[in-house]
């Protein structure tokens, strides 16, 4: 029975050969700001957004020269070829009761960077938290070509020349791809804002006769 050997090399080349891994871009809010964020109430908030994508790609290749006769069963990665490449789709944000989304052209290794403004109204007064939320959705594509080879070694003459006679090499063939979907989240973030109370008019009409009760009062005692 022969003795199946794989030689620490060659199973390096096979461990290089095998599939990149999964990829995901990547994404993140540069900035989020508020025009104010003590305000009256019934004010009219601006707010702005800054972010920013990466998309991810790579490329694995390589072949191997004819390994030197070895008794037993032989393994021969011969050549490999495998890429893995991202394009953005989608991207959306939400925050106060507004939406944001665009589909930017966002070709494999590459960036993208935009600002998103919007304007939320605060009619009653109070500590209003405002947060944003986002994602984007991407699409990968996958593929891998790889070429190996098997053969036995054996000695014809182990008690002579212990000379090595070898089958003729079983090349096998291996190419294929894969296209799916994948999703990724920006990391929230939330501002607070501080709505203060405006005074009916009956409590302006308060103070201003309260007002004027005191300055009638340091007038008559002046005189």
């Amino acid at each position: 029975m022969l003795k199946a050997t794989l030689s620490t090399a060659l199973m390096g080349v096979v461990l290089t050969a095998a599939s990149t891994g999964a990829l995901a871009a990547t994404g993140q809010i540069n900035s989020f700001s508020a025009s104010a964020t003590t305000v009256a109430e019934g004010t009219l908030v601006d707010f702005t957004v800054s972010f920013g994508l990466s998309t991810t790609a790579a490329t694995n290749g390589g072949s191997n020269p004819e390994p030197e006769p070895a008794e037993g069963y032989q393994i021969w990665a011969a050549n490999w070829y495998n890429y893995e490449n991202e394009t953005l789709n989608s991207i959306w944000l939400q925050a106060g009761g507004q939406s944001f989304s665009d589909s930017p052209v966002l070709l494999p290794g590459s960036s993208h960077s935009d600002t998103w403004s919007f304007s939320v109204l605060f009619p009653v007064a109070g500590s209003i938290d405002i947060t944003l939320t986002g994602g984007w959705g991407s699409s990968i594509e996958t593929y891998h070509s790889n070429e190996t080879a098997s053969r036995d070694c054996f000695n014809e003459d182990p008690d002579g020349s212990n000379a090595l006679v070898c089958t003729s090499w079983n090349f096998v063939y291996d190419d294929g791809g894969d296209t799916y979907s994948s999703d990724g989240s920006f990391g929230s973030q939330s501002t607070t804002i501080n709505v203060t109370a405006v005074p009916e008019p009956a409590a302006w009409a308060l103070l201003a006769a309260g007002a004027v009760a005191v300055l009638t009062a340091r007038r008559r005692q002046a005189a």
